[in-house]
C-alpha cells in the first residue's frame, strides 16, 4: 500500500483551487527542499549521532510548536549554535525534509523504520504526520509486525490502531502465539489480548506463551498477567502436566480449576465473533421434534437468524456443551420468512430449535454477532 503524507491533501490547504490563481506550490517545495540540511542561510545546527545537520530556526518554529518552544523560548538551546539531539539520525533527517517541503514518503519505509519515526513524530508534535503513519500502520499490519504496532499504539494512545490491532490477532490467534514476536509485548498490550474474550485458541497454548514471555521479563510482577489465563479451559491432563510444574499457579488455585470443569457451569470462555455463519442441522429427533445445529467453533453470538418451512410456535435453545440448555424463546413463525432473533451476547456452539408442528419440517439457521 503506496502511503505519502502531502498536506496538500489535508483540510485546510488548496492547491490550484481557482484557474486565476497561480500555481508555485511545487516550485515553493522545490526550493525548500533545497535548503532543508543546507548551510546556505543556516543560522543552527544539530549534532545527531555522528552527522551534523544545518538548519533554519525561523523555518522550524514556523512549522513546529516544539522548535518554536526550543529556538525562541526559555529553552538554553535558543542561544545556542549547535544543538545535540539523542535520537536516531535516519528518522530525523525524514523529519527535516517534511519540515521544509510537507512531504513524507512513507511507502518507501518499512515498518521498523515507520515506528522509529512515528516516536520522533510524536515528540515533536506533528499530527497531519501522526494520523498518516496510523493510516499506514493499519494497512500494513501483518503476523510478524502486529505485535510492534499494538506496543506503539499503546504508547502513543492511537485506541483506533489498537482496535485494528487486536482485531486482527483474535483472527490468528494462534498464529500469533506462536510468532517469536508474541514474546515481545509489552505487558500492557498482553494483558489486553489476553483479558478478550474473542482471543480464542487453546487455553494451554495461551498459557505457554506466557511462560516464553515471562522468561524473557523476569522482573515483570507476573501476576496480573496470569490472572487473566482461564484455567477451567484446559484438561485436567494439560493442568497437572502442564501447568502445574511450573509452578505458576498454587495446587488450590488447579483444583478450584478441576473443580469448575467437572461441573461445566459458568466457564470463562473464549470464542471466536461470528459476522455470520451457516449452520446445518446435525441431528434430528423425531420423538421430540428439535433440531440441533452445530457451530463450528465456540462462538460469541448475539442474534439467531431462523427461517423454517412450516408455520406455527418454534422454540429456540442455545448451548455450549449440550449439557445445559439455555431457553431463548418461542416464536410465531411463517413459512420460508426468516427472522432475527436478537439476544442477549452469549456462548454457543450449539443452536436447538423445536416444532410444535407434528408434520415434517425444515429449518435454516445463521447465527452472527453485530
Amino acid at each position: 500500500m503506496c502511503t505519502q503524507v502531502n498536506e496538500a491533501s489535508f483540510p485546510g490547504t488548496t492547491k490550484g483551487t481557482n484557474t486565476d490563481d497561480i500555481d508555485v506550490v511545487d516550485r515553493v517545495e522545490l526550493d525548500m527542499g533545497r535548503l532543508c540540511m543546507n548551510d546556505l542561510y543556516s543560522d543552527v545546527e544539530f549534532l545527531v549521532e555522528d552527522h551534523r545537520l544545518p538548519a533554519h530556526r525561523n523555518i522550524l518554529a514556523v512549522r513546529s510548536e516544539y522548535f518554536s518552544a526550543m529556538l525562541y523560548g526559555d529553552m538554553a538551546e535558543s542561544k545556542q549554535r549547535e544543538i545535540r539531539l539523542n535520537v536516531p539520525v535516519d528518522a530525523f533527517k525524514k523529519i527535516l525534509g517534511y519540515i521544509y517541503t510537507g512531504t513524507l514518503p512513507l511507502s518507501k519505509l518499512d515498518v521498523d523504520q515507520i515506528l522509529d519515526l512515528l516516536n520522533l513524530v510524536h515528540f515533536f508534535g506533528l499530527q497531519n504526520v501522526e494520523a498518516a503513519i496510523e493510516k499506514n500502520l493499519q494497512q500494513n499490519a501483518s503476523l510478524s509486525n502486529i505485535c510492534k504496532i499494538l506496543n506503539a499504539a499503546h504508547r502513543y494512545s492511537m485506541n483506533g490502531l489498537r482496535k485494528n490491532c487486536l482485531n486482527f490477532m483474535d483472527c490468528k490467534a494462534s498464529d500469533v502465539l506462536q510468532h517469536a514476536s508474541f514474546a515481545m509485548l509489552c505487558k500492557e498490550s498482553l494483558e489486553e489480548v489476553l483479558e478478550r474474550d474473542t482471543f480464542y485458541a487453546p487455553e494451554v497454548e495461551i498459557f505457554q506463551a506466557v511462560c516464553k514471555w515471562r522468561a524473557l521479563f523476569p522482573s515483570e510482577d507476573i501476576k496480573t498477567v496470569i490472572s487473566h489465563i482461564r484455567l477451567p479451559l484446559m484438561s485436567f491432563q494439560e493442568l497437572l502436566r502442564v501447568v502445574r510444574p511450573t509452578g505458576i499457579f498454587d495446587l488450590d488455585q488447579i483444583m478450584d480449576a478441576m473443580d469448575q470443569i467437572e461441573a461445566r457451569e459458568n466457564l470463562p470462555h473464549r470464542s471466536v465473533v461470528l459476522r455470520g455463519e451457516n449452520v446445518y442441522k446435525v441431528i434430528r429427533n423425531c420423538q421430540s421434534d428439535y433440531t440441533i445445529f452445530k457451530i463450528s467453533k465456540v462462538s460469541l453470538i448475539n442474534c439467531i437468524s431462523l427461517t423454517v418451512s412450516v408455520g406455527g410456535k418454534w422454540a429456540v435453545h442455545f448451548s455450549h456443551n449440550m449439557e445445559h440448555m439455555y431457553s431463548v424463546g418461542t416464536y410465531d413463525m411463517k413459512p420460508n420468512v426468516r427472522r432475527d432473533i436478537n439476544i442477549e451476547k452469549a456462548f454457543a456452539r450449539y443452536i436447538i430449535v423445536q416444532t410444535f408442528n407434528q408434520n415434517k419440517i425444515d429449518a435454516e439457521v445463521i447465527v452472527k454477532y453485530k
